[in-house]
This record gives structure tokens, C-alpha cells and sequence, in this order.
């Protein structure tokens, strides 16, 4: 309510702290104009009572005469985070932490509104913040400008995010989009700092509504609702001081890391070494069969790549535990795992990308993708097209373009999703000119022919593909310049017996190269060879009927129908 005595008793109140110098020159001046302009004698209404007109509330001014709500352009709702503030969050934290110092909230929202524009995607936001001319922010007193440039890591899933906020947990050091209402829906910027209090495969984040000083619930969110994330890590340039006497910019003395942060940066190293050692000795033990510890070995490889994303050689380390266990896990993995697993390495692929011995040690992992669940993975994080990538990257680095077709063939195996996707990214191409370029190569070619197989397999479009680049005959070609290696071999004829089966035109171009004589030539000189027995034969049945089944009497075995892509042993 309204009355002399409560003006009154706040002008004595603000004239008490002006003479003893309690009220800064910004309180004075609002406390001058709001009892300046203060009537004698308030304006009656009769609705009222004899009182002011209240204020209308936020909900009144939204209504329409009609009494329908206003559109939701008008309205800032509590749930939708401002993407300034929610990223000031961040810079605030971090400076914190590294620096000890502390951002003025209003010069930086008001500058970064006027860099980012309508760029409200993480990454594109820290790119215009970074952008020239060289951003420059007072601090939280007023006093000194200082000019910062981010350090960005963009984050490729869920798990690399999580494994950076237990580096600095409490921290928030991301940027993240997130689904408020479900995958998808509702995607909003929030500020993740520590995982979930009882529930690790959670992650909890501070936001900032658009309603100006408000301040939003914690939001927690899983992968499902994780749609892209950066990290950001502020790095001070210089800070400089205004001299009115010189009318001039000062330039200070840049302020030291805090030690907390540089502990965090040792301990982090520290874990790191610890961490390689780890998975080169479990790589090491790689067991020969199934084995429950497979499981294990592999999930925690699994996490110490996603804690340590940027360390190469840890990421190295952590494929070929993967590549030496990850077949034992087929039987145990659940999907979430599977998926987990095969995030892990394909973001080792993307973050890696010019570092070839990654590459190579995360496509000969990518190898033991045979399965559903690791295909199913496959087929959406984009893990075909970083192997493609990869080995046009690098033509020439034989072991990793033999250990990509190796990927290339696993992930297409018996999955018509994955054969469409690998296609569609012109890998014939790159697997016929690694042929070209290692003829001599043993595992190339093999694994080479067996990406061409697999693609081909049940599957007509790419049967002609494969045919019409001239896939034949790099396949008889490797098959006539490695007849002694009895895994070039049966690779090579696996794959003509697949591009041949049921395809008229690719049956009669295999009969044109001789391939009837080479099929008949291999089963001669491997009778022992159960693998190679059942591909030549499969050829044979495919090409001349008559001899196949003549043959199968011979060497003992049972032909399957054409349908399948592979033929059982009787005994």
C-alpha cells in the first residue's frame, strides 16, 4: 500500500547512506528520480478504493481482449534458456577456475548478442566469439578490459562430454544443446557441471531463462537427449586499464593460471600415462576365446577414450584393446554398450583425422563390427564415412588401408543399411585403388576382397556397381598374383562367388576371366582347406553347375542353396 510515511522513511534512509557514502552514484540517481517524481497527493480511483492502479501482472499483459493468450513470441517462458547467459555461465566458471576473475554479465551478454547474431548452435557461437576484432569484456568491477580468445573442443558424443566434467566436476566448462522435453524436442543450451547424484549415465546443467534475472532450475539430461556439445576453456590475452590523465588504453601484466587449475592439469596428465600403460597390458592379454573379462576390458577402454579424447596415444591404446577383445563381447554387450563402444571409436576416427596410426588402429577395431548390434551402432554415428574418409586420406599407408577394407567388410556383412551406406560413399573406388597401388600386399588384398564380397552379397544394385568399376577383375587379378596364399585365395573367391550369384551378367564375365579354372585350381591345390573348399565351390555351383556338385562328391561337402553366402561341412 501506498502512503506518505513509507516515502518519507525511504528518503531518510537514502539521505542517511548518501552522507555516509554507502550508495553508489547509480542508487542515488534512481532514489533522486523516483522520490522526485513522487505526487503530493495520489490520484483517487474509484475501482481501487482510493489506490494507485496496480501494475499489470505478466500473465494480464499476455491476454488479448478476446482473452486468448498472446502469441508465444511475446512471452518468455521459463523453460526456454537464453543462450547468452547460459554461455556466460560457462566463460564465468572457467575464468574462475583458471584465472580467478570474474566477467561483467552485462557488457559480455550485450557483446555476444551483437557477435552471434541468430547463431545459437555451440559451436557456431564460439566460433563468432572468436571471430575478429578480438573480443574484449570488462571485469566485474568496472575497472580493467579484458581481451580473451576460447579455446573450443568440440565434443562428438555424450561420453566425451561426460569423461570433461570429471575433470573439472562442479565446473561447468560446456556448452551444451539439449532436448529439454526428449530427444529432439525442445532443444535448448544449458551449462552441464557434474554428473547426476546416483545415476552416472546422467549429466546435470545450469541454464539461465530469457526472463532477465532469473535463474533456472537444474536441468539432467542422458545421451538420448545429447545433441551436440563445446568445450570452452578461456584463455586472457591482455587486460588493459583506461588513464584519463593520458586519455589512453594501459596495457597490464596478464594474470598467472591459478594452482588449482594447474594441478588439474598434472593430475590430468599423470592419469593419462597411467592409462596408456593400462590398456597396452590388456591388449596384451587379449584372450583366445570368449572370456567374461572381455566385457569389462572393453567398456573400461571405452571410458578412459572418452575421459582423455585429445591424448592420441591414448586413443591408440584404447582401439587395440578394443581390436583384440571386442569379438568375446558379442554375446554380453547390451545395445547401450554396443553403441557406447562404437561412439568411442569413431570419434577417435573424427578428432584424429590426420593422424594416421589412429586411423589404422580404430578401423582394425571397426573390423570386429560383424555383429548387429555394432553394425546398428554404425549405420547412424557416421563411422562408415570416417573409414572411407581415412583411406582417402592416406593412399599410402598400406596397413591402414588394409585394416579399413577389414572395417568396411565387417560393418557390411548380412546389413543392407550399412552395404547402401558404404556405397554411397564411393568406396569402391578407394578399395579398387588400394589394390592398384599395393598388388604385393597380402592382408590388402584379402581384406580388399572381402569389402567387395560383402558389398555385393544378396544385393543386385551393388553387384553391377562393383562389376562396372571393374571390381572383377582386380578380384581375379589378386586371385592369379597370390594362387600360393591360401587367404587371398579364399577371399577372392568368396567375393567373385557373390558378385556372380544370380546375376547373369557378372556370371558370364566371370566365366569370360577364367575364373571356372582358377576355382578348380585352388580346390586342387587346398584339399584341406575347409573355408576356401566352400567358397570355390560356392563359384562353381554358380558358373557350372554340373561340375560343382561333382566336386562337392570329391572333396566331401554338403552345397547349400544359392541363397545363402556361405556352405556347410557334412561329416
Amino acid at each position: 500500500m501506498w502512503s506518505w510515511k513509507r516515502c518519507l522513511s525511504e528518503k531518510k534512509l537514502a539521505d542517511g547512506m548518501s552522507k555516509r557514502g554507502l550508495t553508489s552514484s547509480k542508487s542515488e540517481a534512481g532514489l533522486r528520480m523516483r522520490l522526485g517524481t513522487v505526487a503530493p497527493v495520489p490520484a483517487p480511483v474509484a475501482e481501487s478504493g482510493g489506490y494507485p492502479p496496480r501494475r499489470p501482472s505478466s500473465m494480464s499483459k499476455s491476454r488479448t481482449n478476446s482473452g486468448r493468450l498472446s502469441s508465444p513470441q511475446d512471452i518468455d517462458h521459463p523453460w526456454e534458456t537464453c543462450p547468452f547467459r547460459t554461455l556466460f555461465l560457462v566463460i564465468q566458471d572457467m575464468m574462475a577456475l583458471k584465472y580467478g576473475l570474474q566477467l561483467d554479465e552485462p557488457d559480455f551478454v550485450g557483446k555476444a548478442k551483437a557477435r552471434c547474431g541468430d547463431h545459437l548452435e555451440p559451436g557456431l557461437l564460439a566460433a563468432a566469439l572468436n571471430a575478429e576484432p578480438a573480443l574484449k569484456v570488462k571485469d566485474a568491477g568496472n575497472e580493467r578490459l579484458v581481451q580473451l580468445r576460447l579455446r573450443v573442443t568440440t565434443m562428438s558424443s555424450f561420453w566425451e562430454l561426460q569423461g570433461y566434467l570429471r575433470r573439472w566436476p562442479g565446473t561447468a566448462c560446456a556448452l551444451a544443446a539439449v532436448g529439454l522435453a526428449g530427444p529432439g524436442r525442445n532443444v535448448q543450451l544449458v551449462a552441464p557441471f557434474r554428473e547426476a547424484y546416483g545415476a552416472r549415465e546422467s549429466l546435470v546443467a545450469k541454464a539461465r531463462p530469457k526472463i532477465q534475472g532469473g535463474v533456472g532450475p537444474l536441468q539432467t539430461f542422458g545421451q538420448e537427449s545429447f545433441s551436440t556439445a563445446v568445450v570452452l576453456e578461456p584463455v586472457i590475452e591482455h587486460v588493459l586499464r583506461y588513464q584519463p590523465q593520458s586519455n589512453a588504453m594501459m596495457e597490464l601484466q596478464t594474470p598467472v593460471e591459478c594452482p588449482e587449475f594447474r594441478r588439474s592439469a598434472a593430475a590430468f596428465n599423470a592419469e593419462v600415462s597411467l592409462a596408456e600403460r593400462f590398456c597396452g597390458a590388456l591388449a596384451a592379454l587379449a584372450p583366445a576365446s570368449a572370456d567374461r573379462s572381455a566385457t569389462a576390458s572393453c567398456l573400461l577402454a571405452k571410458e578412459l577414450m572418452t575421459r582423455h579424447p585429445d591424448v592420441a596415444d591414448m586413443q591408440i591404446a584404447g582401439c587395440r584393446v578394443l581390436g583384440g577383445w571386442l569379438r568375446q563381447c558379442a554375446d554380453s554387450f547390451s545395445v547401450h554398450q554396443a553403441c557406447a563402444t562404437m561412439e568411442a571409436l569413431t570419434a577417435a576416427m573424427r578428432r584424429h583425422s590426420a593422424h594416421p596410426a589412429v586411423q589404422e588402429a580404430a578401423a582394425a577395431a571397426l573390423s570386429l563390427g560383424d555383429w548387429p548390434e555394432l553394425q546398428a551402432a554404425a549405420s547412424t554415428n557416421g563411422a562408415v564415412e570416417e573409414v572411407v574418409a581415412a583411406m582417402r586420406r592416406f593412399p599410402g599407408d598400406p596397413e591402414l588401408q588394409a585394416s579399413a577394407c577389414a572395417a568396411l567388410a565387417g560393418l557390411a556383412s548380412n546389413h543392407l543399411l550399412n552395404q547402401s551406406s558404404i556405397m554411397a560413399c564411393g568406396s569402391i573406388e578407394v578399395i579398387l585403388t588400394a589394390m592398384v597401388n599395393f598388388p604385393q600386399h597380402v592382408r590388402l588384398q584379402s581384406m580388399a576382397c572381402g569389402a567387395l564380397g560383402n558389398l555385393a552379397a544378396k544385393n543386385p544394385n551393388n553387384q553391377a556397381a562393383v562389376a562396372s568399376a571393374g571390381g572383377l577383375q582386380r578380384v581375379v587379378a589378386a586371385l592369379h598374383a597370390h594362387h600360393g596364399r591360401c587367404m587371398v585365395a579364399t577371399a577372392a573367391l568368396g567375393a567373385l562367388w557373390h558378385l556372380a550369384k544370380r546375376h547373369h551378367v557378372n556370371r558370364e564375365a566371370a566365366g569370360r576371366l577364367g575364373v571356372v579354372e582358377l576355382a578348380t585350381a585352388a580346390l586342387q591345390r587346398y584339399p584341406d582347406d575347409r573355408g576356401l573348399k566352400i567358397a570355390a565351390s560356392g563359384v562353381l555351383q554358380c558358373l557350372v553347375p554340373g561340375l560343382a556338385e561333382a566336386l562337392a562328391g570329391q572333396v566331401g561337402l554338403h552345397l547349400t542353396s544359392p541363397s545363402g553366402s556361405a556352405m556347410s561341412s557334412s561329416r
